[in-house]
């Protein structure tokens, strides 16, 4: 692990402690998480968490059956637009999990794997803006955004060639289903279609 001194300087923290050490190791498997989170609005400063999905990647396999599924038991105001596009109303979050558990339930699913998404930026911040609230640390997993390896690859063969990089432009030119789009589970899905698409080869 790297010492604390080079997690101050690149961080402007410790690392992960106790229960969450293993979370800065080296990765030396071959998983990979695709994450998806849902939120009240769409500023990362501000955005309160609402659902979060993952599942794990294996080769060209996606362990549905071991997925995590997450509704955030939360009665924070939601953008209006916000609903629109994720239709998690208040009501509907009165059965999930405090936000706290569901943090925990994230880093155990999750590990020292990296972790995959599309625009998975916002993701991290989000996340990160908990985990630092509740651990004082921030995720140290590498992380993979789908688009960009999309972008690799187009622009290796035909660099002029213009790019849709909207969710539905790349599952369009992959082929690839969009299951219910913007809830976190069908978003999770369709992005690991797309990462195996991308990667297999």
């Amino acid at each position: 692990m790297a010492p604390v001194n080079f997690w101050k300087k690149i961080a402007g923290q410790f690392p992960p402690q106790g229960r969450w050490q293993h979370l800065a190791e080296p990765y030396d498997g071959d998983e990979v998480v695709v994450l998806d989170c849902e939120t009240s609005c769409f500023d990362k400063k501000k955005g309160e968490l609402l659902s979060v999905a993952a599942v794990r990647v294996k080769g060209q396999e996606i362990r549905l059956s071991e997925a995590l599924d997450l509704t955030v038991k939360s009665d924070v105001k939601t953008d209006p637009n916000a609903v629109r596009v994720h239709y998690l109303r208040r009501e509907d979050r009165e059965q999930g999990v405090a936000v706290a558990e569901a943090i925990e339930r994230v880093l155990d699913f999750v590990g020292n794997r990296p972790i995959c998404g599309f625009y998975i930026e916002y993701d991290r911040a989000i996340l990160n803006r908990y985990i630092k609230q509740l651990y004082n640390f921030h995720l140290p997993n590498k992380f993979i955004e789908v688009s960009e390896i999309y972008v690799r690859k187009k622009r290796r063969h035909m660099p002029e060639l213009q790019l849709d990089l909207t969710f539905e432009g790349l599952a369009k030119d992959l082929k690839v289903p969009v299951i219910e789009r913007h809830t976190a589970m069908g978003d999770v899905i369709s992005t690991a279609l797309m990462y195996i698409k991308l990667t297999k080869f």
